[in-house]
């Protein structure tokens, strides 16, 4: 195979990956849910530059609290300061759990459950 062949091949291996990230990053974002949980412990994971606010729950998941372009939510740190160990809520999500890259459900609203 000449160079252009192998430039043509690269091209397209690229032209794939970018297609499949666009593709799970509309997905993650579409797929929203609803449950309860009882929060057991909340911390932050520092990344470089930036932050992660991470929640676990009594029974052993862990969610996100980041900002959602798509749900134009850009309050998360209030989002977080606002839950309290120990207390119910009634969460509304979106994505899910893809532990190969570190992806958690994003917490998008909370209601505390009396």
């Amino acid at each position: 195979m000449n160079n252009k062949g192998y430039i043509g091949v690269l091209v397209t291996l690229i032209v794939i990956l970018g297609i499949c990230v666009v593709v799970y990053g509309v997905a993650y974002s579409l797929t929203l849910g609803n449950e309860t949980i009882t929060i057991k412990e909340k911390w932050i994971k520092y990344e470089g530059q930036g932050a992660k606010y991470l929640v676990g729950s009594e029974d052993g998941q862990v969610f996100q609290i980041t900002d959602s372009i798509i749900k134009w939510r850009f309050d998360s740190s209030n989002l977080y300061a606002d839950l309290d160990e120990g207390e119910t809520y009634t969460v509304n999500t979106q994505g899910w759990r893809f532990a190969v890259l570190s992806d958690y459900k994003n917490i998008l609203e909370i209601e505390l459950v009396n």
